[in-house]
């Protein structure tokens, strides 16, 4: 996979030019187009890289020069349709604005590559309900890349960018992340900037990078969030969550062996997180109903029904039922504090809590949706997004059928360097 930082080194040096790592991109996307990864491909590329060397020869020295990275569907690009994955905007006006993100990454010298696929309106996690066609798994292309960024975790896995942004609202940085063994960070809520990003749920959404290591997602991160992350610190306690180990599998229980070897001098602490297990319906419930009302302007009843795909129009009838009976939202609202309240109060304990990301690795296309590891394939992602605390994905264990299953790191508001410090025991 590429790196960012060495792609830097390379441009700033004059080992490479900006352009000549956009063309072999390019030819890259072109002989992995099966993937299916990219919605469209940016048809001023080369422009952009050419720009980039022009500045470096006048002393430009960003922090990405010539670094190619893709962006996810719901983000807005000044010249191109923000479609969200779905039929419903493919012939909407082009934005006429860079979201905020985008031009954070362009002020550091980025070439932007193109357009990632995704789950339609970012509804889903396994990146088979956008309008675009099922994005392919590079390590399996029988399998799932995961959702809804799973457009954007194809490409980084297939080295066809250097680092892609993707957006997490309840697991759908991390759990693709997992699936196509890359690096993916869900900030602290807030601390990037989600303007000129179509929400999902405000209250959930995240902004966050996805690479192929962990120090390009330190380097992504103090672009996107405006924060130098000065000093890693290391933790000394790790916690893991006692309400979880009945829900391993034997497979998953091998996993978290092998992470506690990690710990070298860390000690380990037994967290009690009573309502974590209640995340799965409190998210639902919350994050429903929001898309519904987020999706409500877009069009008459006909027209949603039909040019929204089934996974959607079941997500936004669930927010419907919801905003009818707001007595559900009022109880989902009290579970969703009290989810917050505990994880913190279990941040109290130790440094960073660890888990697994996903239930299992990758899934099968067409696989058989009654069983609970897919069902459930945002059960430990969940929990952190409904608390707005920073969750880190990255790639560590071999399941038992040859793909990655990502150790998921957690820790509380602000306090990325944690994560950072201890993912890097992972690589």
């Amino acid at each position: 996979m590429l790196s960012v930082s060495k792609i830097r080194e390379d441009v700033l040096s004059g080992a490479k030019s900006a352009k000549s790592i956009a063309l072999d991109i390019l030819s890259r996307i072109k002989e992995n187009a099966r993937l299916n990864a990219f919605v469209c491909v940016c048809d001023d590329v080369l422009q952009q890289a050419e720009s980039v060397d022009e500045a470096v020869k006048n002393g430009f020295n960003g922090r990405l020069a010539g670094v190619p990275v893709a962006i996810k569907d719901n983000m807005d690009m000044k010249g191109y349709v923000t479609s969200c994955g779905s039929e419903l905007l493919k012939n909407s006006p082009a934005a006429t604005e860079d979201c905020r993100v985008v031009k954070l990454l362009k002020a550091e010298g980025a070439v932007i590559i193109g357009r990632t696929n995704m789950d339609e309106f970012a509804m889903g996690s396994s990146n088979t309900t956008s309008a675009y066609g099922c994005v392919l798994n590079p390590l399996d292309n029988a399998k799932v890349p995961g959702g809804s960024s799973g457009g954007s975790a194809a490409a980084v896995a297939a080295s066809l960018c250097a680092a892609a942004l993707g957006s997490d609202t309840g697991g759908s940085i991390r759990q693709p992340a997992s699936y196509c063994g890359v690096v993916g960070l869900k900030p602290t809520i807030g601390s990037i900037d989600g303007e000129g990003v179509f929400p999902l749920s405000q209250s959930f959404d995240s902004v966050g990078p996805i690479t192929s290591t962990v120090e390009d997602c330190v380097t992504m991160f103090e672009v996107l969030s405006g924060r130098k992350i000065e000093k890693m610190s290391s933790p000394k306690k790790v916690g893991v969550i006692s309400e979880y180990f009945d829900k391993y599998t034997p497979e998953l229980s091998r996993l978290m062996d092998e992470v506690k070897r990690k710990f070298g001098d860390c000690e380990l602490v037994t967290v009690s997180v009573p309502s974590v297990l209640k995340a799965f319906v409190t998210y639902c419930a919350l994050g429903n109903k929001e898309a519904a009302i987020n999706i409500k302007p877009l069009g008459t009843a006909m027209d949603r029904g039909e040019k929204i795909g089934k996974e959607a129009i079941k997500r936004i009838l669930i927010g419907e039922y919801v905003l009818q009976h707001p007595s559900i939202a009022s109880d989902a609202l009290k579970m969703a504090k009290r989810i917050k309240s505990e994880l913190k109060e279990a941040l109290k304990e130790c440094d960073v809590i660890v888990s697994p990301t996903a239930p299992s690795e990758a899934f099968a296309f067409g696989d058989d949706r009654s069983r609970a590891e897919i069902v459930y394939s945002d059960l430990f992602t969940q929990p952190p997004s409904i608390a707005g605390l920073p969750a880190i994905s990255v790639p560590f264990f071999i399941g038992e059928h040859g793909l990655p299953i990502g150790v998921q790191i957690i820790a509380d508001e602000n306090r990325e360097d944690l994560l950072f410090a201890f993912a890097k025991r992972f690589e």
